[in-house]
């Protein structure tokens, strides 16, 4: 008996079939070229890099032709595989300093090189990849940008047109200097009335920043602003040093509980959370541990499924709730400053400040943390636990104080907190209990110490001043049917007997019928009212303590509507609010307006709204107001009129960036941002509504620091003489770093060449065409066009279809000069013919 194995047959090759085209009028053409899967030159190229489809930043690789290979390949040494993550099979070739192609190093590796996009994409098995946290991104790839100055601003101003209000206006500014790795930062305020003239400049920050990467910290030097999620935050003349959370791997950012199980064979471990798949992976038989989870809002316990090869499945769940202080298990937080104190309405010498807060993951489900406060006369230590259990995550902590004051001796007391959140994806419920916090009489927080410290100084009253003695907050949100009903209140009291209490909630349910979105609310809240002490000015007042009023109480019911007038994200949307309130807000109140936006990227937004009311809420007014987003700010202006009063309004809000190449504006920069070079590419577009300015530059901003942004640039509304050879870049940006992004661009008169032989015959499909310079700058296409771009003005074009001197002809050609600055909107357009010698009597032109 014989059986016959049948092998599958070697695919053939895939060739350009020139004939698709042709119809066999161009045979003799060499198109070996079109037949190569890419047909680079050998030589070294800054490509991006993809490894396992992830992006290993834009680096120089060499590229080279090897024997029997179509194109080049990609050749690497023991060095650049190192730098990529990549572990070699055997430790002895690590003293190897060749360069060799991927498959030589691991035999199952690939490589695709796209040369359009010059993006290396490569394939390497997991066994040879070093372990690392999903999302992470080695410091040798980020970027300090470059040493320019740099500037955020925000503008604004009302002029009163009629009644007896008063015109006002303030400027806003934050911006510095980037020199290396150092950030040098100045943020204040300049406000101005129309009575009163100038205000006094209103200064809030300067300081010296920069990133220490061993440690992942950051370092400032000057004024400004404490820690203040542990301990209280102060503004601070001196130096801090703290952890710098962005400098991690997206995965280990947050808080995010370790899955750990036991596989019997090579599993597949699923992730759900809400009824969504959020990570799945492969693991070996025997435990294993997953801890590069991405943090999730809120949290929502995580169902976890081991599916083994023979298709058995086990399942588990582990609780996932999320408290303000939990940390993964070993991570750990610090900041430690030392300074003097700045408080506006403290007088005398700033007194000296240390402040140190430590929060540590001791295991996966249990955090600690604390921290301690030294100043002048005065002491502040903090000890808390947070936990995370199946019936939700708990922070609780107890803070001591001890504060010496001028005549009374010392005063100490304890303050007691606890935080709280659940949140059930399946039943729509999210329960927080924000905190609680009670204090005894003698608990004191710096601020507050440093308040009664000078008031006591001043000979004043201490008992009166508004120090907290409990507050409560509390979240809690349910989905029901189509619809969320919201829940939001606060409770807060005060000691003495003239400080009570301030309470207040929002019960609130919002839905959508069909197109109308509509949302019910009802609010309630009692205001107690600030008597400041009559010693003081109402200036100093808000500073110190105020015996606080039996209050006033607000009550409020309302309405509100809103739907769109059409499709499409520019449509406009109609809204409609009604409201009925009682008490100090006794009366009603209906408005009604519009709004919408306006241009093909919706850069454009305007508004009008008119309202009716009664009651405390009586009279009726108008408001528009028509804004533009623009490359290099956000402009708005509006106008408003209640009763007899009308005033008209402006705002404004971006950026700017000074280097080397001059001033290039922009949007508000944010934590990073990127400064875009492209040489004559005025017009592309890059990040979406932001386009190249005449001098080639523009700024992307708003990128994220510490992690890859990628970068692209559109050719649409670029000049036709411009080519960009690339559009992708990526950059990681460290805090407050501008990075200089080029783009390779090649200028030159683009034209459309229709050619065909003396005779009348088109040219050869797919022939070459040559400037004088023998740089090949088109090739013949259908109906024997040609689009070619950098040619001069007058000159000889050659065209040639094999490399034998019989199949080539020349095109000589004159092209009208153009204007000085002159920018093609379309190609020109050249009707010619192609000459077997050069020397001929007839030169074509447009």
């Amino acid at each position: 008996m014989f059986t016959t194995l049948w092998l599958p047959a070697e695919a053939a090759p895939l060739l350009f079939d020139i004939e698709a085209f042709t119809s066999g009028l161009s045979t003799v053409v060499d198109i070996s070229r079109f037949n190569t899967g890419n047909a680079l030159a050998p030589g070294v190229y800054r490509v991006d890099v993809f490894l396992n489809g992830q992006s290993a930043g834009r680096r120089e690789i060499s590229f080279v032709s090897r024997e029997a290979q179509d194109g080049v390949q990609p050749c690497v040494s023991v060095l650049e595989l190192a730098q990529l993550g990549i572990v070699l099979p055997t430790v002895e070739r690590s003293a190897d300093t060749q360069c060799r192609e991927f498959t030589q190093w691991i035999p199952l590796a690939s490589s695709q090189l796209d040369t359009e996009t010059l993006t290396l994409d490569v394939s390497i098995p997991q066994a040879h990849l070093s372990r690392a946290a999903r999302g992470y991104v080695d410091p040798a790839r980020w970027d300090r940008g470059l040493d320019v100055a740099l500037l955020n601003y925000t503008f604004s101003a009302a002029a009163v047109t009629s009644g007896a209000g008063e015109g006002r206006g303030y400027l806003g500014l934050n911006g510095g200097l980037n020199l290396g790795d150092w950030r040098l930062r100045h943020q204040g305020g300049q406000a101005w009335t129309s009575r009163g003239g100038l205000l006094p400049y209103q200064h809030t920050a300067t300081y010296l920043q920069r990133p220490l990467s061993a440690w992942r910290s950051q370092l400032t030097l000057g004024d400004s602003f404490s820690n203040g999620q542990i301990l209280d935050g102060v503004r601070v003349r001196g130096i801090t040093l703290s952890t710098d959370d962005r400098m991690l791997a997206p995965s280990q950012q947050g808080y995010a509980p370790q899955i750990r199980g036991i596989a019997d064979s090579n599993a597949t471990v699923t992730v759900r959370q809400n009824g969504y798949t959020i990570y799945e992976t492969q693991v070996a038989p025997g435990p294993f541990v997953i801890d590069d989870l991405y943090p999730t809002g809120y949290g929502g316990d995580l169902n976890v499924s081991v599916t083994e090869v023979d298709g058995r499945r086990t399942t588990f769940v582990v609780p996932y709730s999320v408290a303000p202080q939990l940390l993964r298990q070993g991570a750990t937080h610090y900041s430690t400053t030392l300074g003097q104190v700045q408080q506006r309405g403290v007088s005398g010498d700033s007194p000296l400040l240390f402040q140190g807060t430590l929060q540590h993951g001791l295991t996966d489900g249990l955090s600690l943390y604390g921290g301690s406060t030294l100043s002048k006369g005065y002491f502040q230590g903090k000890a808390g636990l947070a936990m995370s259990t199946p019936i939700g995550a708990f922070a609780l902590d107890t803070t001591h104080s001890r504060t010496r004051l001028e005549g009374s001796g010392v005063v100490g007391g304890h303050s007691w907190g606890l935080a709280y959140n659940k949140n059930l994806p399946f039943s729509g419920t999210h329960f927080a209990l924000g905190a609680y916090r009670f204090s005894t009489a003698g608990y004191l927080s710096l601020p507050d110490a440093l308040n009664v410290q000078e008031l006591a100084r001043q000979h004043g009253n201490i008992e009166g001043y508004a120090r907290q003695k409990s507050r409560l907050d509390l979240t809690i949100s349910q989905q029901l049917g189509e619809g969320t009903l919201s829940l939001y209140g606060s409770s807060v009291d005060y000691w003495a007997s003239r400080q009570g209490r301030q309470t207040s909630f929002t019960l609130s349910y919002g839905s959508r019928w069909k197109q109308l979105n509509w949302n019910i609310s009802a609010q309630r809240s009692r205001v107690s009212d600030a008597d400041p002490p009559s010693h003081r000015d109402h200036s100093d007042a808000i500073f110190f303590g105020r015996a606080l009023q039996p209050g006033r109480v607000d009550n409020r019911l309302a309405l509100t509507l809103s739907m769109p007038l059409g499709q499409g994200t520019s449509a406009p949307t109609l809204s409609s609010a009604l409201s009925r309130g009682t008490g100090e807000s006794k009366g009603s109140q209906q408005q009604v307006g519009i709004n919408g936006l306006l241009g093909e990227a919706s850069e454009g937004h305007y508004g009008l709204a008119g309202s009716q009311g009664t009651g405390s809420q009586a009279g009726s007014s108008f408001n528009a107001y028509a804004g533009y987003r623009s490359s290099t700010a956000n402009l708005r202006a509006g106008y408003g009129q209640s009763g007899n009063n009308a005033q008209v309004s402006m705002s404004a809000d971006g950026g700017l960036i000074a280097h080397g190449g001059g001033v290039t504006l922009s949007q508000s920069l944010g934590e990073a941002s990127a400064l875009v070079y492209a040489p004559d590419a005025q017009g592309a577009q890059i990040g979406g509504d932001v386009r190249i300015d005449t001098h080639g530059y523009g700024v992307l901003p708003s990128l994220r620091a510490y992690h890859p942004n990628e970068v692209d640039i559109d050719p649409e509304g670029m000049a036709m003489d411009v080519e960009l050879k690339e559009s992708n870049h990526s950059v990681v940006p460290t805090w407050g770093a501008v990075s200089l992004v080029k783009f390779e661009t090649v200028s030159g008169r683009a034209v459309v060449i229709k050619a065909t032989h003396r005779n009348g015959q088109p040219l050869p499909f797919a022939a070459q065409v040559f400037d004088e310079q023998g740089r090949e700058v088109g090739v013949i296409g259908q109906a024997g066009k040609a689009f070619v771009r950098g040619v001069a003005d007058q000159g000889t074009l050659t065209v040639r279809w094999t490399e034998a001197a019989s199949d080539r002809c020349y095109i000589q050609y004159r092209l009208p000069p153009r204007p000085a600055g002159y920018r093609q909107e379309n190609a020109d357009q050249l009707a010619s013919r192609c000459y077997a010698n050069i020397a001929n009597d007839e030169v074509s032109s447009r």
